[in-house]
């Protein structure tokens, strides 16, 4: 009996430690920083590509880190999806110039050609971003163009 209960404390101190050491991942975006990457990517997958464009500094840029990129609804929207581009104007500020972005955030969809779906600037919530993501995919079904796209 005493072998008994030294295995089973042992298992039980492993099964803690390792849900410790190992907790349950939150939803991720799996950004990708080149906006070519990005555009082979659509090209390739036939997704649209879905574009965040931010400062180190914003600080409703750091809240729609938190609160909207990291919503498992958002994650799955867009891992299944979408090809996610993050800009920053540290690293892109001439294209972020051309794109003529004058304050962040800002969110932007494009087809894999580079044409232009929306943009929503400022902070978005989540459930915003999801509705108007779930109306891109329902007016994509219905447009004939867009089977040809893929």
């Amino acid at each position: 009996m005493n072998h008994f209960r030294k295995l089973a404390v042992l298992t039980l101190m492993l099964v803690g430690f390792m849900s410790h050491r190992h907790p349950i991942a939150a939803a991720e975006v799996r950004w990708t920083h080149s906006p070519e990457q990005a555009i082979q990517a659509a090209h390739s997958t036939g997704r649209l590509i879905i574009v965040s464009v931010g400062a180190n500094w914003c600080h409703y840029c750091k809240e729609m880190d938190r609160d909207v990129w990291k919503h498992p609804a958002i994650a799955k929207i867009i891992a299944e999806e979408y090809v996610p581009l993050k800009l920053t104007d540290e690293q892109h500020q001439e294209l972020i110039e051309t794109m003529q972005i004058k304050g962040y955030p800002a969110t932007l969809i494009f087809t894999q050609d580079r044409q232009l779906v929306t943009r929503m600037d400022g902070y978005i919530s989540a459930e915003k971003l999801a509705n108007t993501m779930r109306a891109i995919r329902l007016s994509r079904q219905r447009s004939p163009q867009s089977s040809t796209a893929r």
